[in-house]
């Protein structure tokens, strides 16, 4: 359908839609949240991040499916990364109270575990099977229902009015804002990988760079409309809600749909990924969750975030 778009104008629209997209995703899940009385942080980590997450589900299973494991790991990956350089880092410039206060140990505890998870699924089998990518799923329904069963009610000095037209709305907004991410990031990301291809750039560093910063931009989107909007936990929630999702889900889907590990590429690739990509994915977690213990809330964190995303950047080039 958008075949023939010029890559100029693909990103362009593609840009569009997630800006709209994600004020939608924002606002819908701000109006569940108060419906069913939980916290913004918890909505964040579901129902935002598995919508801003669609775009790495879908290229990373077609990546699989083509038999394109590079762009599949490499897109996952780089996306966790960006979500915390890229995405925290320009929402925190724009609202310092998104750093302003710890992460909290559940949420950091499980971002660690989907990371370990992956790298010990890789090294299992050298690679990812049916079997471990089903683990991976597993582990991410184990999380949801933690988070489910851990999760506080949150406490509204103003009752909020209830009905199931407000719901029915909320989730109308919510699933045309999921559509409307999707096909921007696939938009956006199609331009800027035709871009890529035709300076000879390889399938892992067009999937950690070009693609990743494509899948991404619906976090950054979600990420600046809720610091616009004043919701410092949606943006925190999504990025971390996120970025297990990718490593879990995505990952996952993709060795269920065609696994790898069989071939000598197969083989580099797995080295690349325990060797180098996953400790960066590591690295930027921990930062992630130690910047914001750095004294009281200010823009530098988000500069400094920023600033280590284009080293991150610079060094795939």
């Amino acid at each position: 359908m958008f075949e023939d778009l010029p890559p100029v104008l693909a990103l362009a629209l593609g840009l569009a839609m997630l800006v709209k997209g994600a004020g939608w995703l924002v606002d819908g899940g701000v109006r569940i949240a108060r419906q069913l009385g939980i916290s913004p942080m918890m909505i964040g980590l579901t129902i935002i991040a598995w919508g801003t997450s669609l775009p790495e589900l879908v290229i990373t299973t077609l990546a699989a499916g083509e038999g394109r494991p590079g762009i599949a790991l490499g897109n996952a990956l780089g996306s966790n990364v960006a979500n915390i350089g890229l995405v925290l880092g320009a929402t925190a410039l724009l609202l310092p109270a998104v750093l302003g206060s710890a992460m909290r140990g559940r949420e950091a505890g499980w971002m660690f575990a989907s990371v370990f998870g992956l790298w010990g699924v890789l090294y299992w089998v050298s690679g990812l099977s049916r079997i471990g990518g089903g683990l991976l799923i597993a582990l991410f329904v184990v999380h949801n229902l933690h988070l489910w069963k851990t999760s506080k009610p949150e406490t509204e000095e103003e009752p909020q009015p209830k009905g199931q037209g407000i719901m029915r709305r909320a989730g109308i907004l919510v699933i045309a804002a999921c559509v409307a991410v999707s096909v921007g990031a696939h938009l956006t990301v199609a331009g800027a990988e035709a871009i890529a291809r035709s300076l000879g750039v390889s399938d892992r560093v067009i999937g950690l760079s070009i693609v990743a910063i494509g899948t991404s931009l619906p976090e950054l989107a979600a990420g600046i409309a809720s610091a616009l909007k004043g919701q410092k936990e949606i943006g925190l929630g999504n990025v971390v809600g996120s970025n297990i999702f990718n490593v879990l889900v995505a990952v996952g889907a993709a060795g269920i749909v065609r696994p790898f590990g069989e071939t000598a590429s197969d083989g580099v690739l797995v080295e690349e990924t325990l060797g180098v990509d996953l400790p960066l994915v590591l690295a930027f977690s921990l930062a992630a969750v130690l910047v914001p213990r750095l004294g009281k809330s200010a823009r530098w964190k988000g500069g400094a975030l920023l600033l280590g995303y284009i080293a991150f950047l610079w060094a795939q080039f």
